[in-house]
């Protein structure tokens, strides 16, 4: 199986083809500038075994580019794991059917399956991402026999996932790191660079199967773009406003999905219910505003929609064990220190 990747922008630039070559998961380990002609940064691409490959794009384009993704082979055995932390949402038109699909900001999606893709990327767009395609057999063997019944759930047979999982704060320092690994290691000893991408690919493998092994309910079973696309336009509607959630009748209509077909898909996809994301970005939300310390605990409360403080004292210090008043204090006493 492989997949190739085929590029075009406003200039003819045989520089191109190297860069199409190493973003298509080559063998061994290389990297390379991006072409002057459509921007900076750089391409990594590594080969850890044949079951198992990562490139890591790390780059901002000067011009508009539209890049072109088509699988080749039986995908059936190949999970994908694409890691990102992008400035603007990530638009992409199906390679038959020519509709947009418009996927999140940052996360990371974990799927299967052939999805042939055209992607269009405009001038000033940043990329940072790390893509790791792995077998189903390899990523078993790196698990081990102790590994939970979701997790198996993903590994076995060929059947088609897709799912997301939002990038945890060390994930995104991870990404960071790599996208300037002289910066955060200056001292990486010379000849070990392809030791340091190994190393950091299996710290982001690990980090991202933590998370999932604490899932419960399977995965969503199909990789249709337009339909995944569908369960993303949910969930930015429903945090557009974290004062007021929308009625998940609202969701579905917008959607143009059955409301119970939106619960089913939107929980395998984010591994929680509807009310429960919501909540959690809420929270998230009320954390970014404590942490500013301009706004009291109720001011807080009353802005994202509690009528009741009491309870979103509760619900704060249940997620993140501790109250939002000490959470203030502590935060001023650091930001002080």
């Amino acid at each position: 199986m492989s997949v190739r990747y085929t590029i075009k922008c406003e200039q003819d630039d045989p520089l191109l083809r190297p860069f199409e070559e190493t973003m298509s998961f080559v063998q061994g380990f290389r990297q390379m500038a991006v072409p002057a002609s459509v921007g900076t940064g750089r391409l990594t691409a590594l080969e850890i075994d044949p079951d198992f490959h990562v490139n890591f794009q790390f780059y901002r384009l000067s011009v508009p580019l539209e890049v072109t993704k088509e699988w080749q082979g039986n995908v059936g055995h190949f999970v994908t794991l694409a890691f990102y932390d992008l400035e603007l949402p990530q638009k992409a038109w199906t390679w038959m059917r020519g509709n947009e699909v418009v996927y999140d900001q940052q996360g990371v999606n974990i799927y299967t399956g052939a999805t042939n893709l055209t992607m269009l990327f405009p001038a000033n767009t940043e990329r940072n991402v790390v893509c790791i395609r792995i077998t189903r057999q390899k990523l078993e063997s790196i698990l081990g026999d102790e590994h939970r019944e979701y997790l198996q759930e993903l590994l076995r047979g060929e059947g088609q996932f897709f799912l997301h999982e939002p990038l945890s704060p060390v994930m995104r320092s991870l990404l960071h790191e790599l996208k300037q690994p002289e910066l955060k290691q200056p001292k990486i000893a010379k000849g070990l660079l392809q030791l340091y991408y190994h190393t950091r690919t299996l710290e982001l493998l690990y980090l991202l199967l933590e998370q999932l092994n604490k899932r419960t309910g399977g995965p969503c079973k199909t990789t249709d773009p337009e339909h995944i696309a569908r369960i993303f336009q949910a969930k930015s509607l429903l945090i557009r406003d974290l004062s007021e959630p929308p009625t998940i009748a609202a969701l579905a209509s917008a959607v143009l999905m059955s409301e119970s077909q939106l619960k089913q898909s939107f929980r395998e996809v984010f591994g929680v219910s509807i009310y429960q994301y919501f909540q959690q970005e809420r929270l998230e939300r009320a954390k970014q505003l404590l942490s500013e310390n301009n706004r009291t605990v109720k001011e807080v409360g009353y802005e994202l929609g509690f009528t009741n403080i009491g309870h979103f004292s509760r619900l704060f210090e249940r997620l993140y064990h501790i109250k939002p008043k000490k959470f203030q204090i502590d935060r001023r006493g650091v930001l002080e220190g």
